[in-house]
């Protein structure tokens, strides 16, 4: 996979700030800069490697993959098995309508998230488990990781009530101790920092409310909404299901957790449901917004698939670690099976056209022009983008590594720039180089000077 037009949105702007800026979005969250860890990734990549999509795919994915690992870690710890755990690493790896979290370089501020928001609860499990006493060193650590946390997405605020669930459910105490306790200090203090890191995302100067697609809208209506179509993307259905259905589902899942008394599947739903609250009111997006909160998801079907393999092999138990295999392979054949057909049947066509748009303007231009002077002026007559998008100019940018070129566009000018009828004018607009498109490949144009060629 390139570059999309999304990456080339966060790596321009993370490139065209000063590295102090970047650095001080990053340790100053609560003023509200946008998602400033993702920046330093991209500015970093960027800095040692330059205009070359592979090492970024190869980080991204690297992440995936320790993502993958602490999903593991994380199943075990709660469930204490490791059926449970081996069966929703299985689940976690793939899923067809989470594609863009293995294909797409920009999700990497959903991967970086949950990594910092996983290990950051693996770490306090560990630290808790048995009632152990939560040392001063492991709770600046999981402050550390909030911080990370928050610097990465908003989905990180979630933390704290994962860690006050874990601790309710895992670990029962009386309330007078548990008051007076260093894990509810640690939770209060990221309390805190949720509440002034919200202040900054919501008014700050860089509001989130500021952009539309952002904007939430506090009703019943886009709750419903947006579950029925998680709902549709975690079951791969065709289209979203209609009225209740979704709340049936959360509904069903809970009352189950609590009839079964089981402490892992209540601690399941809990990821699961609040796990996306945080877009449950926000403009739908795509089905990755589930990643943080699908290993609730996976652990639920993981405790459920392991307890009627121990119902069948009740009075067999000699049997438990073939079924378990078995049970495996035919879960793991199943939901590929699932997948496969989704990825060969459903179009996605938003998914590669963008980067093939980018690709085509950075291999071809580059063959006509190795380089261009500093501050050069570029006029596209035509181009392969949209009107309303601000990719081409990254894009050049980028690519030549120079922030004072200038890459005007004809078709995306509300006032055509003076002189664009014949490219250049002694006392109007003087462009250095002009390109046109047509079917897919690009051509320089030559300029007409004074009425002479």
């Amino acid at each position: 996979m390139y570059f999309d037009s999304d990456d080339m949105y966060a790596l321009y702007f993370a490139w065209s700030k000063p590295w102090h800026q970047v650095i001080h979005e990053n340790l100053f969250f609560w003023q509200g800069g946008f998602r400033p860890l993702g920046a330093f990734f991209y500015r970093g990549i960027f800095a040692a490697v330059g205009y070359h999509p592979l090492p970024f795919r190869i980080a991204e994915l690297s992440f995936c993959l320790l993502d993958l690992a602490i999903c593991f870690w994380i199943v075990k710890e709660i469930s204490e098995s490791l059926r449970v755990a081996a069966l929703a690493a299985l689940l976690f790896a793939f899923h067809s309508r989470m594609i863009e979290v293995w294909y797409r370089t920009t999700i990497i501020f959903d991967v970086l998230c949950f990594l910092f928001v996983w290990l950051a609860v693996g770490i306090y499990i560990q630290g808790r488990k048995g009632g152990r006493k939560l040392s001063v060193a492991r709770s600046l650590a999981l402050l550390a990781l909030y911080f990370f946390a928050m610097d990465s997405k908003e989905m990180a605020v979630v933390l704290p009530l994962l860690l006050l669930s874990y601790e309710l459910l895992f670990n029962p105490v009386r309330w007078r101790e548990f008051i007076r306790s260093r894990p509810l200090a640690l939770i209060a203090v990221m309390g805190v920092m949720t509440v002034a890191y919200m202040y900054g995302k919501l008014f700050g100067p860089n509001k989130m409310s500021a952009n539309e697609f952002y904007t939430p809208e506090y009703s019943l209506n886009r709750f419903q909404h947006n579950w029925n179509a998680h709902i549709a993307d975690l079951l791969v259905l065709k289209q979203d299901p209609t009225g209740w259905f979704a709340l049936a589902i959360l509904g069903v899942l809970l009352a189950g957790a609590l009839l079964a008394r089981s402490r892992p599947l209540i601690f399941a739903w809990i990821v699961l449901f609040f796990g996306l609250l945080p877009v449950t009111f926000a403009p739908p997006r795509g089905g990755y917004v589930m990643y943080i909160s699908y290993v609730g998801w996976v652990l639920y079907a993981g405790v459920v698939l392991v307890r009627l393999e121990d119902l069948v092999t009740r009075n067999h138990p000699q049997y438990r670690t073939a079924l378990a295999c078995a049970i495996f392979v035919l879960v793991g054949w199943r939901i590929g099976k699932v997948h496969l057909h989704s990825l060969r049947t459903e179009p996605r066509d938003w998914l590669y056209e963008s980067p093939a748009m980018i690709r085509g303007m950075a291999e071809q231009l580059p063959a006509m022009h190795p380089g261009f002077p500093r501050g050069a002026r570029i006029l596209f007559q035509e181009d392969g983008f949209t009107t309303g998008e601000w990719t081409p100019m990254f894009v050049m940018r980028l690519l030549y590594n120079d922030r004072d070129l200038i890459v005007d566009r004809i078709k995306s000018a509300t006032v055509k720039p003076a002189g664009w009828e014949q490219f250049t004018s002694p006392d109007h607009t003087h462009y250095d180089y002009v390109f046109t498109w047509e079917n897919g490949r690009y051509r320089q144009v030559t300029p007409v000077v004074a009425g002479i060629r």
